[in-house]
């Protein structure tokens, strides 16, 4: 019922554009002669950009998966790039899902418990929302996101909100049973262990470089874009642009985010000084390399983990247990063909 809506909602927001271009045909026009007018290199750059940009998000969540999951470096890029081109079609973040459980079958056999894996998924969340409010703050505009938040958000709803939340807590630690109680609390135990990359400091500080890196390519890509059009962007306002988009498509409401993405992005670009022709240009643009690029990850990935010969797991060495550590070998019992016949009697 819930991918009907969302089908439906795809198809009202597609027509709408078609009906903006039909009504304006001034947009149709603009849009056209914006497209034209991108250099393929720039584009080719944008792209290359925008495939780095994935790997990085990749290796963001590889480096944040607590150290005794057996996940490796390709085995993440592949969970991660699957589970965002499925994103792009299954509404309601299931691609998270797929994500959640690709992590839970592990390469050595080994099963993680699901909210472990649900944990460390909660963990690369943290660090990719923690690290855009850092290089916001850089730039100097968290102060007006937090004020528009504040101003959407009536104060006393956000007061209620955390305290009927905190009574609903309370309530269920009261009066649940107790068998019901301590099988939440081992569930709650080993969703903290897939957190708990999150005090390792050396993971932590990875895991933020490598979001940086992301975020910094997705800038990149964008200001490209934008240059190859005749706007010459500061990197904040590409920040702000990308901030926005990020905000719009937060709760996803159509299919691959059709139409939303671009009205976000639109708005954004016109905020520091884009005409919306060239704005909706860039913007569709610049979510098609999107998709093309997180399709061509996953279908690569998916190639190098399902075609390129690996190492049986049986022969993997154990970490921190060298050959000079081996239990010795014990020699078999001599046979009875072997044991040597009594000697004669003697004389």
């Amino acid at each position: 019922m819930r991918r009907t809506w969302v089908l439906l909602l795809s198809a009202v927001i597609l027509g709408g554009v078609a009906l903006l271009g039909v009504t304006h045909p001034e947009l149709a026009r603009g849009f056209a002669k914006t497209l034209i007018s991108l250099p393929p290199l720039s584009i080719a750059i944008a792209f290359i950009l925008i495939l780095a940009q994935v790997s990085a998000q990749a290796l963001r969540m590889w480096a944040i998966i607590p150290r005794d999951t057996p996940l490796s470096v390709l085995r993440a890029g592949y969970v991660f790039t699957v589970g965002d081109f499925t994103n792009i079609f299954i509404p309601v973040r299931g691609g998270d899902a797929l994500k959640v459980l690709l992590i839970h079958r592990a390469e050595s056999g080994r099963r993680i418990p699901l909210t472990t894996a649900a944990g460390a998924m909660l963990a690369d969340k943290v660090v990719d929302i923690g690290t855009l409010i850092l290089l916001c703050t850089f730039a100097g505009f968290l102060g007006l996101l937090v004020t528009k938040m504040y101003a959407a958000v009536p104060p006393l709803g956000l007061v209620l909100g955390v305290v009927g939340g905190v009574a609903l807590l309370f309530a269920g630690i009261r009066y649940a049973p107790r068998g019901w109680l301590a099988a939440r609390m081992a569930s709650l135990h080993r969703l903290a262990h897939g957190l708990s990359a999150l005090k390792d400091p050396v993971r932590c500080a990875a895991s933020v470089t490598f979001s940086v890196v992301a975020r910094l390519a997705e800038v990149l890509a964008l200001r490209v874009l934008c240059s190859a059009a005749g706007f010459s962007l500061s990197l904040s306002q590409v920040l702000l642009a990308l901030v926005i988009v990020n905000l719009s498509v937060s709760v996803p409401v159509s299919l691959a985010n059709l139409g939303v993405y671009e009205a976000g992005l639109a708005f954004g670009l016109t905020r520091v000084g884009v005409p919306l022709p060239v704005a909706i240009t860039l913007a569709t643009t610049h979510h098609a390399l999107e998709l093309f690029g997180i399709s061509f990850s996953a279908a690569s990935y998916a190639f190098a983990v399902h075609v390129w010969p690996r190492e049986a797991p049986a022969s993997r060495a154990v970490p921190g247990i060298s050959d000079s550590h081996a239990l010795p070998t014990v020699p078999a019992p001599p046979s009875a063909s072997s044991t040597p016949a009594p000697d004669a009697a003697a004389p």
